[in-house]
């Protein structure tokens, strides 16, 4: 990877005006890449056309232009594949007419995706003569294309305000705004009809105006007493228009709060009862059943399961059962193929599952990957084999979506009401069981609910009062495995690892963490290593090591409910630290989408000094388009591809890759695991900032680390 390009594509984008980002950046790739023409066009819903938004041709912006995608490399791309062929691209397209009028030999298209993974735009570069660094274009067309997708979203939000402003403008439901003051600041077009009065009429007037008289003083009360205390109040109210005709509103009114839960606006919303009873009606659909599948949801399931059991209570103790189902493998479609993909994937099982049962039984969707069937009138065990066979057999076939052949398999947990349990809740907990032991055991398999499995629900219980425990009683203890400079191998920071001793024996954190994150344990655990971390710290620094600085994992499942929460810098202020003496080492679970709410507090430690470090990178939600919304410092390459440079001519390409974007990000890198030299030689040659690994030493007691800077220090060496 030439890091000289990727900066100069980044500096060259430092400077880009949102009206023109997709030019230039077509400007600068074509420039690094030395092509001939670098585009970008967006792909019509039936993926037939392609229509370019900026076109660069040898350093210059021409004219757009539209073609049909059929027999065309694009179409390739346009289907979420990444097409390369340095050269022969016409002999390869002969129906292809726009390669032959533009004299192309050499072809790179890579797709640009929406949040959601539907391709909704292409890069392509066309080179007139053939190339040979494909590796090299495809890498760069990779890494930006984050931005460009980035920037598609931005030009698609802000078509999406002007469409929501739009919508506003145009909805059948009154709509209108109040400051804090209760004061009227805007109204749409239906309160207009619905009310009589204009924006002119009713502007800085208070709601009052609508007022009937019916309601009495101690509805308003409360109707705020509630607002207040919950922010929002709904209900049937009756009002009257500019003419005097008093009409019944159904009413909405939500207070809108600032960062300081300051109110600063209040937004009520509010329709006749003909629109009240639409909506009544789709809010019971979405409480009673899965949107996506249009099968029951959980609650409607469990009210199910406890109807039948008070018909069961006298039957023999096999007359009904519950199935969880969980689909094998199915993260992995969603992440090669897209989450719509994966949608689509849902409603076919739905189907399917719906097409082997009687109409006494009920399918439900209980959560992203899993479904359920209740299954009534049972004559005997057997006939629950029986209905398992039918789901098992109904995945035989593969599922074929969007010109994909798909083989799904499930993995089954059975557990018979009143054998096993005689409520809902119970219920599901020990099917849910009884699959977890069945997927452990092997995919597409089945497993009934037995003591062996409630044996072992005991032992992590037991494990989980141990946690309790060993907290209580301050068991856990912290090592520090040296994090070392290559620019003159120095040792200024050290990553702090638990480690518990009990009952007589060390247990490995990958025994218990998970247990601890499950039961809610893993934060008072994560402010231990803080608290003992910060001690050391602070006695190291008191013995002379002033520019020392340690880093501290964080779980996500760590993270404070309030964005604002001071409570990890308070810990570190409190051992007389300054924020920079800490980095905080997070994995990259958060970065995934659903996890943008924790920006506020990466954000917030580190204006205070902190450092925000990337654990594990290339394992889960690497993006270019994520790192740049997250603030991170520093990014730790997953020794799972470290361990493999020696070994892997393409592993070594990788982690070149992440190096160079890193830097062309101003973001630091350390590779973990390193045990090696050959390893440590390819690092440096690649431009790793710092290593960390046993090739350097093994995590240090707290005893050693004074002895160890010290040698450090005088010797010039580690090891």
């Amino acid at each position: 990877m030439n890091d000289h390009k990727v900066k100069s594509i980044v500096k060259s984008l430092s400077n880009i005006q949102s009206d023109n980002f997709f030019e230039e950046i077509c400007l600068a790739l074509g420039q690094a890449i030395d092509s001939d023409y670098v585009f970008i066009a967006t792909i019509d819903e039936n993926k037939n056309k392609a229509s370019s938004i900026a076109v660069a041709r040898k350093g210059q912006i021409v004219d757009n232009f539209s073609y049909h995608l059929q027999n065309t490399p694009c179409s390739e791309v346009a289907n979420e594949s990444i097409c390369t062929h340095r050269d022969n691209i016409q002999q390869l397209y002969p129906n292809d007419q726009l390669l032959v009028d533009m004299d192309i030999e050499g072809y790179v298209g890579v797709p640009l995706k929406t949040g959601e993974g539907k391709v909704q735009a292409i890069l392509i570069a066309l080179f007139e003569g053939n190339f040979a660094n494909v590796l090299e274009v495809e890498t760069l067309f990779l890494l930006f294309s984050g931005i460009i997708e980035r920037e598609l979203h931005k030009a698609n939000y802000v078509k999406t305000i002007e469409l929501h402003k739009h919508i506003i403008e145009n909805t059948h439901e009154a709509i209108l705004i109040c400051d804090k003051e209760q004061r009227i600041t805007y109204v749409n077009p239906a309160f207009t009809r619905m009310t009589g009065y204009s924006l002119t009429d009713v502007l800085g007037q208070t709601p009052k105006l609508l007022n009937s008289g019916i309601q009495d003083k101690n509805f308003y009360q409360a109707m705020w007493r509630e607002l207040n205390e919950k922010g929002y109040w709904k209900g049937k109210i009756w009002n009257k228009n500019k003419e005097g005709k008093v009409y019944l509103e159904w009413l909405s009114i939500t207070a809108i709060v600032d960062e300081h839960k300051s109110v600063t606006h209040y937004n009520a919303v509010f329709m006749d009862v003909t629109e009240q009873y639409r909506a009544a009606e789709k809010i019971k659909f979405q409480e009673s059943y899965d949107e996506l599948t249009k099968v029951a949801n959980k609650n409607s399931l469990f009210d199910f399961i406890n109807l039948s059991a008070a018909r069961y209570q006298h039957q023999h103790p096999t007359s009904a059962a519950l199935l969880v189902i969980n689909i094998d493998l199915f993260k992995k479609f969603n992440s090669l193929y897209s989450y719509g993909f994966g949608d689509k994937v849902l409603v076919e099982i739905a189907a399917r599952l719906k097409s082997v049962v009687q109409p006494s039984d009920l399918v439900a969707r209980t959560s992203s990957d899993n479904f359920a069937i209740f299954v009534n009138d049972l004559s005997s065990k057997d006939d629950i084999t029986k209905v398992i066979n039918k789901v098992r057999s109904a995945f035989i076939e593969p599922l074929h979506i969007a010109s994909v052949s798909l083989k799904i398999t499930v993995t089954i947990g059975v557990a018979f009401l009143y054998k096993d349990a005689s409520d809902a809740h119970r219920l599901f907990e020990k099917a849910e069981q009884a699959m977890f032991v069945a997927k452990d055991i092997s995919r597409n398999s089945y497993q009934f609910y037995s003591q062996q499995l409630a044996d072992e629900a005991s032992k992590e219980e037991q494990l989980k009062q141990s946690l309790e425990y060993g907290i209580e009683h301050d068991e856990f203890s912290i090592v520090y495995q040296p994090i070392v400079s290559v620019e003159g191998y120095a040792v200024t920071k050290f990553e702090a690892l638990i480690r518990w001793y009990h009952n007589g024996s060390w247990l490995s954190p990958a025994d218990f963490i998970p247990t601890a994150e499950k039961f809610g344990l893993i934060s008072k655990i994560g402010d231990i290593v803080l608290e003992k971390a910060c001690a050391e710290l602070s006695k190291l620094k008191a013995q002379g090591f002033t520019e020392l600085a340690f880093n501290i994992n964080r779980s996500i499942y760590e993270f404070p409910v309030e964005a604002n929460d001071t409570a990890w810098l308070d810990t570190i202020r409190r051992h007389e630290l300054e924020p920079k003496d800490i980095c905080f080492e997070l994995t990259e679970s958060v970065l995934a989408p659903e996890n943008d709410t924790h920006i506020a507090l990466l954000n917030q430690l580190q204006l205070a000094g902190c450092t925000i470090a990337l654990d594990d990178f290339g394992t889960g939600y690497s993006s270019l388009s994520y790192l740049r919304r997250f603030p991170i410092d520093t990014l730790k390459i997953d020794r799972s591809f470290i361990s493999e440079m020696t070994k892997v001519e393409g592993d070594v390409v990788l982690v070149s890759a992440i190096i160079s974007m890193a830097k062309a990000l101003n973001i630091a890198v350390v590779a973990e695991g390193v045990e090696l030299k050959g390893e440590v030689d390819i690092l440096r040659q690649l431009g790793c900032d710092y290593i960390q690994g046993y090739y350097f030493s093994k995590p240090l007691k707290p005893a050693h680390l004074a002895q160890y800077l010290m040698e450090v220090n005088s010797e010039g060496r580690i090891g």
